[in-house]
């Protein structure tokens, strides 16, 4: 097996988008910051130039983030499946903010 190193998104067709979706409604944010605890299916920037933008889990099944507050109120990496952000560290187990 080969390493490589990537200074860009890695996108896999049928597979993962490391950060968000950047051919559907997040091309603007482009995964340079984190995102925090709205609800299990929308998660929103809290600083920086894109605070207030959120992101749905719906249409962007496959995306995988970094929130600073969706697991139980820590940090950690998040997916969806498309319906709802899910823990990556609890598959089964919605985001949740407490």
């Amino acid at each position: 097996m080969a390493n490589s190193t990537f200074s860009g998104p890695v996108v896999a067709l049928n597979g993962f988008i490391g950060g968000p979706n950047v051919n559907a409604n997040d091309t603007e944010q482009g995964g340079k910051v984190a995102y925090t605890f709205s609800t299990s299916t929308t998660v929103q920037i809290a600083t920086g130039q894109e605070a207030g933008k959120t992101l749905s889990a719906v249409g962007n099944d496959g995306v995988i983030l970094y929130t600073t507050d969706c697991i139980s109120s820590a940090a950690g990496y998040i997916f969806s499946n498309g319906t709802s952000w899910k823990q990556m560290n609890a598959p089964a187990s919605d985001i949740s903010g407490t």
